[in-house]
């Protein structure tokens, strides 16, 4: 990338080699996501969503950029223009996601999403030079929360609206607030 020095890349972790290899093929997730973000109705209304098509766009960029980097970054881009969203190809992002909407929603390389994530519009997700977000399975991010860093949420989390996560948050809890702190343990489902 222009304009930063090598040492960056370096200091962040910044893998520009993509997702896993061990990541399941771009049909499975699709298929998945779709499942994810079934509103009723048939499927061709399942898949005229904005918030479907955000994420068909992103999983076309994560398949195209393992093979021609540029290329994903070509759909990526597009994406972020048609959507709204800021999403690298080089996160490494499960199954089942769901972008509400999803305008402002910022996912930077090296962050990780587990299965089932849920985003609301302006979450952002990113890397400092001490490492990037990772977030476990079944969470849902409110209206822009914001998690930067060497942060790690666990399994089953609520992240309230515009809370800044700065500390790792462990699994089945709510939290909000700047900086976010643990409000309430979920209830089991």
């Amino acid at each position: 990338m222009p304009g930063l020095p090598p040492s960056w890349f370096e200091a962040t972790g910044y893998d520009t080699s993509g997702p896993p290899a061990d990541k399941p093929g771009l049909f499975t997730l699709l298929r998945a996501d779709l499942e994810a973000n079934r509103v009723g109705g048939g499927t061709l209304r399942n898949v005229l969503t904005v918030r479907f098509a955000a994420v068909f766009w992103l999983r076309i960029a994560e398949s195209l950029g393992r093979v021609v980097p540029l290329l994903g970054s070509v759909v990526k881009q597009l994406n972020h223009v048609a959507f709204g969203c800021d999403i690298a190809w080089q996160a490494d992002i499960g199954p089942g996601l769901i972008l509400f909407h999803p305008t402002g929603v910022v996912v930077g390389p090296g962050c990780r999403l587990g299965p089932r994530a849920v985003l609301m519009q302006g979450v952002t997700l990113g890397s400092t030079p001490e490492g990037s977000a990772s977030v476990g399975e079944n969470v849902f991010l409110g209206p822009g929360s914001c998690v930067v860093g060497a942060v790690t949420i666990g399994d089953d989390v609520i992240v309230g609206a515009n809370a800044v996560v700065v500390d790792d948050v462990g699994a089945g809890v709510v939290v909000g607030g700047v900086p976010a702190r643990v409000l309430r343990r979920r209830q089991a489902s």
